[in-house]
């Protein structure tokens, strides 16, 4: 069985971890960050701000605007769930924008509705590897005088720091990410005064327990062993003898705060063993293994448009685009996933992502192609240690499957 995806990480970058938590003392701590983030804007302009994730970034952001309650986030419909809740523990009222499905780019036309006087806020995520063409969003914010985020988590390539115009550009490096230090983000700021503003912030949090960072590290050896084929296989034949639903025990493991202690939870510095890791597979990072999922995915998505050319591939237009995932459609998700498992095959819809509600105060704005994306979004096993043989037997199992008509979305057919 070939598992829904593999860690970017070597066994050498965990050892490395493990390492530094056994002989890296928190007293480094701050060496460690600013040796970081001066390396991270050496060659742009700026500041950084290293955070113990992107969503302690976007909580340590929403607290140094200090936007009075009820003030507008416009955000991509489809983002994580716990961004949203961050938006609503500051009082704030989060706006969706609907996407095109073709792009995941924002839809014109939802940016002028979402977009407007009350609007303090854009929140912009490059979906799936994709990147967006940011230049609409930078004009409606310099329109409204609003700030823009981008949110990169998806979009890491080694010389990327983001848009030169955004205002501030998240990078996470989070268990499932490129580049994964199994945690650490790095945000890039324009404005020097609002960095130093979420430097003194966070240095009032406490710092993360180096030794709940290393048992994350121990527990990663051993999920990065079980996501090779033969420990899949096993861990799949294992669950089924136990009667365990393996989907979930998956998801469970790699899941992010309970949401009942998110905030204090993301309310920590990043502990110095992180940071040092960080910085090892930053500094270290070759472009190598993203060319080579790159490649990968242009060539599962050429097999699908060969073996079933009716499959739609959500942000199959976006340019340039990395594949760090690659999505389709399917009109039964849970009967597409019970055909590939049958072919050896774990794809998964996944339970990481939501669709952001629209408020009362913006009826008009509900996002619909959003909305009906995320209802058969199936996510497909696609990395470089998947070969020329598995990818055709990947898409070969798709043919069975349908997607849902493109007459539902009101842009899937745009050019």
């Amino acid at each position: 069985m070939w598992s829904r995806k593999r860690f970017d990480i070597d066994y050498s970058d965990l050892i490395y971890g493990l390492g530094a938590a056994l002989t890296v003392e928190n007293s480094r701590r701050h060496e460690l960050q600013n040796e970081l983030e001066d390396w991270w804007i050496s060659d742009s302009t700026g500041e950084a701000v290293a955070c113990l994730s992107v969503r302690s970034g976007w909580d340590l952001l929403l607290q140094g605007l200090q936007l009075p309650p009820g003030s507008e986030v416009a955000m991509s419909a489809l983002t994580i769930p716990d961004m949203v809740s961050i938006v609503r523990h500051h009082g704030l009222v989060p706006v969706p924008i609907d996407l095109d499905p073709r792009t995941m780019a924002p839809d014109s036309a939802s940016v002028d509705r979402a977009i407007g006087p009350r609007t303090r806020v854009i929140i912009i995520a490059h979906l799936f590897g994709g990147r967006v063409d940011l230049a609409p969003i930078l004009a409606a914010r310099d329109r409204v005088g609003a700030i823009l985020v981008e949110d990169c988590a998806q979009a890491f390539t080694p010389g990327f720091r983001g848009h030169p115009e955004a205002d501030v550009s998240c990078f996470s490096f989070g268990n499932i990410k490129f580049a994964t230090a199994l945690g650490g983000a790095l945000l890039r700021l324009r404005d020097p005064q609002l960095a130093d503003s979420l430097r003194q912030i966070q240095s009032t949090y406490p710092v993360q327990d180096s030794g709940n960072y290393a048992s994350r590290l121990l527990k990663y050896l051993g999920l990065k062993t079980l996501s090779s084929r033969p420990g899949f296989t096993a861990l799949i034949w294992g669950c089924r003898r136990l009667g365990m639903d393996y989907d979930r025990l998956l998801n469970q493991s790699v899941k992010g705060f309970p949401k009942d202690e998110l905030i204090w939870r993301l309310r920590h510095q990043p502990c110095a063993p992180l940071l040092a890791l960080l910085r090892h597979r930053l500094q270290g990072y070759s472009e190598k293994r993203l060319s080579e999922q790159t490649h990968r995915g242009q060539r599962l998505i050429q097999l699908l448009q060969e073996y079933c050319p009716e499959i739609q591939v959500p942000g199959v237009a976006a340019s340039p685009h990395l594949h760090w995932v690659v999505p389709i459609l399917a009109e039964d998700p849970s009967e597409a996933i019970a055909t590939l498992a049958n072919a050896g095959f774990d794809a998964t819809q996944g339970h990481s992502m939501t669709v952001v509600d629209s408020p009362a105060t913006h009826p008009e704005g509900e996002p619909r192609n959003t909305r009906e994306l995320f209802q058969h979004l199936l996510y497909l096993p696609c990395y470089p240690a998947m070969d020329e043989t598995a990818l055709v037997s990947l898409a070969q199992a798709l043919r069975p499957i349908s997607s849902p008509s493109v007459s539902q979305f009101s842009r899937m057919s745009s050019p």
